[in-house]
This record gives C-alpha cells, sequence and structure tokens, in this order.
C-alpha cells in the first residue's frame, strides 16, 4: 500500500483544507465537474484513513484523534506509552513527530525503520 495520495486527490483536499472554497468552487477553479469534486474528497479522505490506521499498526499504537481533513493523527505507543504526532505533508507523505524530546532521535530512526520494512 502507497503512504501517499494520488496527486489530484491531494491537491483537491489541500483546496478544500486550506480555503473556504465550496466544492462546487474548487471544480469551477480546476475545470471539472462538482461531482468529480465530490468524489475525490470522499475517496481522499478514505485512504487518507487507511494510511493513518496502517500506521497505527505498523507503530503498534492506540489512535488518540483522527482528522482526516486537516491531515494529522495523535497515537500512543502501546509498550512506551510515548505519543506520537502523524501528519500528512503533500507531496511527501506521512510524517511521524514524537512528544518526548530527550529519545525523540533514538526512537525516530527504529520508527523509521519500521515503517520502511512495512511499506516495502
Amino acid at each position: 500500500m502507497s503512504l501517499k495520495l494520488p496527486s489530484r486527490m491531494e491537491e483537491i483536499l489541500v483546496k478544500k483544507a486550506g480555503s473556504e472554497l465550496k466544492e462546487v468552487e474548487i471544480a469551477k477553479e480546476l475545470g471539472i465537474l462538482k461531482q468529480a469534486v465530490s468524489k475525490a474528497l470522499r475517496e481522499a479522505r478514505a485512504k487518507l484513513t487507511q494510511i493513518f490506521l496502517m500506521l497505527s499498526e505498523t507503530l503498534n499504537s492506540n489512535i488518540i484523534k483522527i482528522n482526516v481533513n486537516k491531515g494529522f493523527m495523535v497515537l500512543r505507543n502501546r509498550e512506551k506509552l510515548e505519543k506520537m504526532y502523524v501528519i500528512y505533508v503533500p507531496g511527501e507523505g506521512p510524517r511521524v513527530f514524537f512528544g518526548a524530546a530527550e529519545e525523540s532521535c533514538e526512537n525516530e530512526q527504529f520508527y523509521k525503520r519500521v515503517i520502511g520494512a512495512a511499506v516495502a
């Protein structure tokens, strides 16, 4: 499973999240039908939810909060009880940030290896 949204879906989701634009206004700006915008938003939110759920399992963490409209998730690791923040970065995919500064670098490298192995 890819950890990135397709570029067109991502573009539409970013336009919707980053402004007060209505779907019809986004459609007009992009030169597509409103129904295409609605479908892309629905599919982008569903795919982002799948990405976040997969990451929570991969990182052995419980979900505290997910907001697919704004592109973030908050987790708590089941073993270390460490809080993690996952932010979807347009064009790059999800990025994981850690709450405990003292152990953050060591844990970050570990989690990068875990995520890399899971999606390979």
